[in-house]
């Protein structure tokens, strides 16, 4: 593996439409009413602090800076 690609320098926020995977705490963590709604407010966040998004295999985003 690459060395640049296992950095990750923070995760912003985690992003679910889950509310039973929805912990709060640090970082910001955010319940998303359905997919749309975590569509567009994970494209957003990353958008706004120019960072990655990873999609974990549950549909939960995490927001991600490298």
């Amino acid at each position: 593996m690459e060395k640049e690609a296992a950095e990750v320098k923070g995760i912003i926020a985690f992003v679910t439409t889950d509310k039973n995977r929805y912990l709060g705490g640090d970082p910001l963590a955010l319940l998303a009413k359905d997919e749309e709604e975590l569509t567009i407010l994970t494209n957003a966040l990353a958008r706004a602090f120019m960072a990655d998004v990873l999609q974990l295999i549950t549909g939960d985003c995490v927001i991600i800076k490298k």
